[in-house]
């Protein structure tokens, strides 16, 4: 698949379980975030399966900043290898956010980087650059593709891990 297709006819939404199994990374963003040394190594943490549906449809047209699923590891590498991108400062204590998920309109080129803060501020950032913002967790899963399939190849039958495995391993 083209890395720069981001139009999709007919798009299929998440299942009720995929959202399930998503929002344990909602609800443990920025544990994950910090910890990430510690597990990026390990694919079958890095390639845990997000269904963040970060899509805008109009007329039945469904664009997508990336495809789902996004994998974990491409998702955080994003947004920590390009802060200008997708991090932002919390209104309340001025900290840095990191967005856990971020939709908008390819229309507009408005996105919304939904993220909380360890002070307690939920909310999010609206900022420019849909298309920029798409391209380069886009740019991820591509460069990422390979080490997926090498991770396939080398342990066949393995799947990858859930949000809720990675967060016992790391001792919740």
């Amino acid at each position: 698949m083209d890395k720069n297709i981001f139009i999709r006819k007919n798009a299929l939404r998440p299942t009720e379980e995929q959202r399930l199994l998503t929002q344990p990374f909602y609800s443990h963003a920025n544990e994950l975030y910090v910890r990430f040394d510690d597990w990026k190594d390990i694919d079958r943490f890095y390639f845990i399966p997000l269904y963040l549906e970060m899509t805008y449809s109009v007329a039945g047209i469904t664009a997508e900043l990336a495809p789902d699923p996004v994998w974990l590891g491409s998702f955080v590498q994003t947004i920590r290898n390009h802060p200008d991108l997708f991090q932002y400062q919390c209104p309340e204590c001025g900290k840095t956010v990191l967005p856990f998920r971020f939709v908008g309109s390819p229309l507009s080129g408005r996105v919304d980087l939904e993220g909380y803060c360890n002070c307690g501020w939920k909310g999010y950032k609206i900022v420019s650059g849909w298309f920029k913002r798409g391209e380069a967790l886009r740019n991820q899963i591509a460069a990422d593709v390979l080490r997926y399939h090498k991770f396939k190849m080398l342990h066949p039958g393995t799947r990858p891990a859930t949000v809720e495995e990675l967060l016992d391993t790391l001792g919740r």
